[in-house]
């Protein structure tokens, strides 16, 4: 049964039981629920489209996880006036990170949506997170950035504690491999030890390396630190000079 008082687009058409599940998802109609499916479909079972070409979520997923990022960057903004830059883009990266839109998938439902054949990869969970931007990216091509804005809003509302983002303990180094792995970087980690001349006491280096480019580097007693502080660094200046994903 439909819920009373809300109008179904006539362009549902037969496919009126899948239009009220997306409602239920989304908080509203589709215009085009053709584009939700494909958002949905991971390339182990492409579809072809009027003109015969095989098409799955890839492309939605790219045009999703760039408006997923300037929403949050937005929603961290205003929330917190008196966090710096480079605090801002830690707990988004925190908030994006593939691990998080996995969660995401499951608790919001999305992941039920998604089609893929069983053995297309180990962890169906990874799939469901591609499909939560795609989703986005659906989203916004169906009904455009504010509803794009109101979904993810919501489901961080509902689904996230942002205060309790500001209180976590930072694991640089974690958020930078998430961030390469999303932006599809190659990245290193070359610690040594390292003996100061000055203070004759051991101490650790640690060079960060992007690409085969290095970025910069860091000093501390312990391995851990170093390679903390050299994450760090790195995830502030690569941010700046890619804001944008992928």
């Amino acid at each position: 049964m439909f819920l009373s008082g809300v109008n179904m687009p006539f362009f549902c058409g037969k496919n009126k039981a899948y239009c009220y599940q997306l409602y239920l998802l989304l908080g509203f109609y589709p215009r085009n629920a053709l584009i939700y499916q494909t958002a949905f479909t991971h390339s182990s079972r492409s579809i072809s489209d009027a003109e015969g070409k095989q098409t799955n979520n890839e492309r939605l997923e790219f045009i999703g996880d760039a408006i997923l990022d300037a929403v949050v960057a937005d929603i961290l903004y205003v929330k917190f006036p008196d966090v710096d830059e480079g605090k801002l883009t830690l707990m988004r990266s925190q908030i994006v990170k593939r691990k998080s839109l996995d969660n995401l998938a499951l608790k919001t439902g999305v992941a039920d949506f998604v089609v893929f054949r069983n053995d297309a990869e180990r962890n169906p969970g990874h799939i469901a997170g591609n499909a939560f931007e795609a989703l986005i990216g659906a989203i916004y091509y169906d009904r455009g950035y504010k509803y794009c804005k109101k979904f993810i809003t919501k489901v961080i509302s509902e689904h996230l504690n942002l205060d309790h983002i500001t209180e976590e303990n930072e694991d640089y180094k974690s958020l930078l491999l998430n961030e390469a792995q999303r932006r599809k970087w190659d990245i290193v980690f070359d610690t040594v030890e390292s003996i100061e001349e000055s203070e004759r006491e051991l101490h650790f280096c640690c060079a960060v390396i992007v690409s085969g480019v290095f970025i910069t580097e860091g000093k501390a007693w312990t391995k851990k630190e170093a390679e903390q502080q050299a994450a760090g660094i790195a995830l502030n200046k690569l941010i700046k000079k890619n804001p944008p994903r992928k």
